[in-house]
């Protein structure tokens, strides 16, 4: 019994003699920005701390790189360097190397394709020619808000836009049918249309586009 507790008490000593302290810590070398770009000779790897800037410098084996642990986009680099939007209109093919560069290539291709969207043709009366209107913003509610049948824990009603955050596009009408040249929305999504001639079943398709503000 006596061994075993004089083995404890040195064992607790020990430990306690081994507790970390101001004095146990490592430390790094330290230079002022103006010293440390006046070292030479240092080998690829070493460290040291800048007082200047309060940063951690690696050498790199050319220059003095920050050695940050917080791991951002551009610390990041790809496994395989590879050109993401190398797309019709590309100004020409460069490879993205690190996740912040993939970021920043493909945002402005996802900010397109969100902010474009593309109702069903929307039939018109033209049954008889003149001047008329129709709400191309109320067509798009009808269309879009209240669904018919949603999935289990969904919304009642799907979330829309203002009239006002929208820009609108009529891409097809019948020539035949109206007089496109005089056609024009107003900022609110109203067409004003002029018929002038009757299709066969005295109705005609438009196509609309919205596009987000």
């Amino acid at each position: 019994m006596k061994v075993k507790f004089l083995l404890g008490a040195l064992l607790m000593s020990v430990f306690a003699y081994s507790q970390i302290d101001a004095n146990s810590l490592l430390s790094l070398p330290t230079a002022t920005n103006a010293e440390m770009l006046g070292i030479t000779g240092m080998s690829a790897g070493a460290l040291l701390f800048n007082t200047t800037d309060q940063q951690v410098y690696r050498y790199n084996g050319t220059s003095w790189v920050t050695a940050p642990d917080d791991q951002n986009a551009t610390e990041v680099s790809l496994n395989t360097a590879t050109d993401v939007n190398n797309i019709a209109g590309d100004p020409g093919a460069v490879n993205e190397t690190t996740v912040e560069e993939v970021v920043q290539a493909i945002a402005p291709i996802t900010s397109r394709a969100a902010r474009v969207f593309y109702p069903p043709s929307i039939a018109i009366d033209a049954s008889t020619n003149g001047t008329f209107t129709i709400n191309l913003y109320t067509q798009y509610t009808a269309q879009f808000a209240t669904p018919t049948v949603s999935s289990t824990g969904a919304p009642g009603a799907i979330p829309i836009y203002a009239a006002t955050d929208l820009y609108y596009y009529v891409t097809f009408a019948d020539p035949a049918v109206f007089n496109t040249g005089t056609m024009s929305i107003d900022a609110n999504g109203v067409l004003t249309y002029t018929i002038i001639g009757q299709p066969t079943d005295l109705n005609s398709l438009i196509n609309v586009v919205f596009v987000v503000k």
